[in-house]
């Protein structure tokens, strides 16, 4: 550091900005342009984890509460080469006392620091004696070679290095797992087991379909590819569909007891709506009442923020740190009775039931100071017919429909982003589905989407809800609106999504190590509320550590399949698109990016743990709120924790799409950012023909006709014949019939 201020000094007195500094810092090191790209990413590489967030935020100040000024990375670059110089400078004299200036300390490490030698006869030969073991070559086969057979036979074994071994035996891993995937969609019948046949489907009868006794909509997380099969055999007489979970509602939202705006949409897109939740003035609580919870709120924030001053926290702990033990040994010990005991108490604290979303724009302008606050009629009404659209959701409503959004709620959890809805940018997506529902609830917005022949009848009404993923619940919103004549088609419905919740619970349950298999539907359900509050759980659920395929198709080619929760379900009605995939495209674009920006995600942390991963969670701190650190000192990490990807299987997403060659291979064509995740390999494609079982798999840029592998697929009566007594990965299975 000696120096350091005087430089500092110097580049202030001088008015030496930033990027005049990283051209200083560039030419004293002797860095020649042509050089600049490889050694600014090393440097920025150097701590990708502060650099790359210190880019996010940049680019994307909307998604954090205090944003940052622009060219804040360019600033980090300079701190940065400017410590490397006295850094440089100081290692060098005390490494081998050298004092000349930096840009001669290469040339100086070039005559110091010994190449690397070439493998000797020795070493290339014992390569040729361990293949001619394997290969049973005896001494006068090898004698009778000349010297160009020779020369062939080196190369092509030093061609096939460790790390092109491990790249080969990858690859044939993989092809069996997209062996098992494209068999058991090409051997389903079209018509799938159980399937509600709509009158869209070529297979379909004359007559009327019947209508579905109630319709679900999911997220198309792989996680709810269970829920949803569970939901279909308990309730046969169901409808359920998968969208992106952000239910086309991109918007900065803040609920009642929020303090700032988040954005719930993809990554890719930049909301220009905002939306609040609203609390409804309930009668029936005193004004006494009202005050008081004023009182307590705003004594217990000012105690959490003086707690955190040295003064005040100094005498917390000392009158009151043994008394907190006592709740923290209680949340280790019985954490799911503490968290219901805290319920009841909390509950006077809560912000009260009675809610409604702000999302009407009353000032028929594009926006106002403050943006864009909330959403005109026309616009809701677009937003409505979209999803329906795209869903293939146009006819045929049942008299409740259920728009489900998701996340994950856990006690102890610095990488709680990481479990909730991708589509709503690591959120939960419980606004997004309950903002849907609302708006198709609108007499106006029915009337405009009848006028471009979405009929909606009028005994149809949606309800927003929220599936934990965590505790498995599913909480529903504005269940005042449900009018009478559907109480109790109501309450049957919730026992049945109930019964699908304990199912899936069970399912989860396989796959942790400190759940027995023995478990009946009901101790699950208890087991994951108690992983979801226990302070010391490092592995609250799993997250997307099974996902493997990204399915985008009508439910009735996939229903009564087995998936094991690997597969994003999306649905897509081809028979409802026009030739160019208008409809198709916009799934795309929405499932692309998400599907396989998680699937790379935990394909790197699991190969890489360390590197591209964040290592085990045990030691991280959260530090600034931003991530984590490896205890008090090191990069913020990036990457998933090995509690999250430890029993995933690393292989690229494979899409399979139920279109044809010509629609997909235009839609990649003029959408590049589609086709450069296809192209460039980062994920895997296949299109399955809408009139038929027939396969083509996208490879060397061009579609080739796929022949299955198997004859026939493995049968189960439920999918809990099927996975009772096995924690691994299963192969996928009909289910019923």
């Amino acid at each position: 550091m000696s120096g350091l201020a005087d430089e500092l000094a110097r580049l202030e007195d001088d008015g030496v900005g930033p990027l005049e500094s990283i051209f200083e810092s560039l030419d004293l090191l002797g860095i020649e342009e042509a050089e600049w790209e490889p050694f600014l990413s090393a440097t920025l590489l150097a701590l990708p984890g502060w650099a790359g967030m210190i880019r996010q935020v940049e680019v994307r100040g909307d998604r954090v509460p205090h944003p940052i000024p622009q060219d804040s990375l360019i600033e980090f670059v300079a701190v940065r080469l400017l410590l490397d110089r006295f850094s440089l400078a100081s290692t060098a004299g005390e490494a081998f006392g050298y004092t000349g200036t930096l840009n001669g300390l290469r040339m100086t490490l070039a005559e110091r620091v010994p190449r690397p030698q070439p493998p000797s006869v020795e070493q290339r030969a014992f390569l040729v004696f361990q293949l001619a073991q394997v290969l049973g070559w005896t001494p006068a086969t090898l004698r009778r070679l000349n010297a160009h057979q020779w020369a062939t036979l080196l190369a092509e074994i030093e061609a096939f290095s460790a790390l092109e071994r491990r790249r080969v035996f990858h690859l044939a891993y993989e092809r069996r797992f997209v062996t098992q995937s494209l068999d058991v969609v090409a051997l389903h019948p079209p018509g799938g087991r159980g399937t509600m046949p709509r009158s869209e489907d070529a297979t379909a009868p004359a007559t009327p379909p019947p209508r579905p006794r109630f319709q679900a909509a999911f997220c198309l997380d792989d996680r709810e590819e269970s829920i949803r099969r569970h939901l279909e055999e308990v309730a046969p007489d169901v409808e359920t569909f998968g969208i992106a979970g952000f239910y086309g509602v991109a918007m900065y939202y803040r609920g009642a007891a929020d303090a700032h705006f988040v954005p719930l949409c993809p990554i890719v897109i930049r909301p220009q709506h905002w939306v609040a939740e609203q609390v409804v003035e309930d009668h029936t609580v005193t004004h006494e009442s009202r005050a008081w919870k004023r009182i307590l709120g705003l004594m217990s924030h000012r105690l959490h923020i003086g707690s955190r001053s040295f003064a005040l926290g100094a005498l917390l702990a000392a009158c009151f740190g043994v008394v907190s033990a006592i709740p923290l040994v209680m949340r280790i010990l019985f954490p799911r009775l503490t968290s219901q005991v805290r319920g009841l108490f909390g509950a006077f604290f809560q912000t009260p039931p009675a809610t409604r979303l702000r999302l009407e724009r009353a000032d028929a302008s594009p926006g106002s100071e403050n943006g864009h606050l909330g959403y005109t009629v026309e616009e809701m009404a677009n937003i409505a017919e979209r999803q329906l659209r795209d869903s293939g959701l146009t006819s045929n409503f049942a008299r409740l429909v259920f728009l489900i959004g998701h996340g994950s709620f856990s006690l102890n959890n610095p990488h709680k982003s990481a479990y909730d809805c991708g589509a709503c940018g690591g959120s939960p997506g419980a606004p997004n589905g309950r903002a849907l529902a609302q708006m198709l609830n609108d007499r106006r917005i029915r009337e405009r989407l009848a006028q471009r022949g979405l009929v909606i009848p009028d005994d149809t009404i949606f309800i927003g809800g929220f599936h934990n993923t965590c505790n498995d619940s599913i909480p529903l919103f504005d269940l005042d609106k449900v009018p009478p004549s559907h109480r109790k088609e109501l309450e049957a419905i919730q026992q049945d999504f109930d019964s699908a919740l304990n199912r899936n619970a069970h399912e989860r349950c396989r796959r942790f190590m400190s759940a027995p298999l023995t478990l009946s539907f009901t101790e699950a359900r208890r087991h994951v509320e108690g992983r979801a509050e226990d302070l010391a759980q490092t592995r609250p659920e799993l997250g997307h550590a099974t996902n493997a395929l990204c399915i985008v198709a009508r439910r009735e080619r996939t229903r009564g399949l087995f998936f094991d929760r690997r597969a994003f379900l999306t649905s897509y009605d081809p028979t409802q698109d026009d030739e160019t995939g208008t409809i198709l495209t916009r799934l795309l674009q929405a499932a692309v990016p998400v599907c396989a920006g998680i699937s790379l995600e935990y394909y790197f942390s699991r190969v890489d743990s360390t590197g591209w991963g964040c290592g085990t969670k045990l030691p991280h701190n959260i530090t600034a709120l931003l991530g984590v650190m490896d205890g008090a000192a090191s990069d913020l990490r990036t990457g998933l924790p090995w509690q999250m990807v430890e029993i995933h299987e690393p292989v690229r997403l494979l899409f399979i799409i139920e279109t044809t060659p010509e629609t997909m291979l235009g839609i990649m064509d003029r959408h590049p950012g589609i086709g450069q995740v296809i192209r460039n390999g980062w994920a895997l494609l296949a299109v399955l023909d809408p009139g038929s079982s027939a396969i083509q798999m996208f490879r060397d840029d061009a579609f080739h006709p796929y022949y299955p592998e198997a004859e026939s697929l493995p049968r189960a009566a439920s999918s809990v014949d099927w996975y009772r007594g096995w924690r691994d990965h299963l192969e996928f299975a009909e289910i019923g019939g």
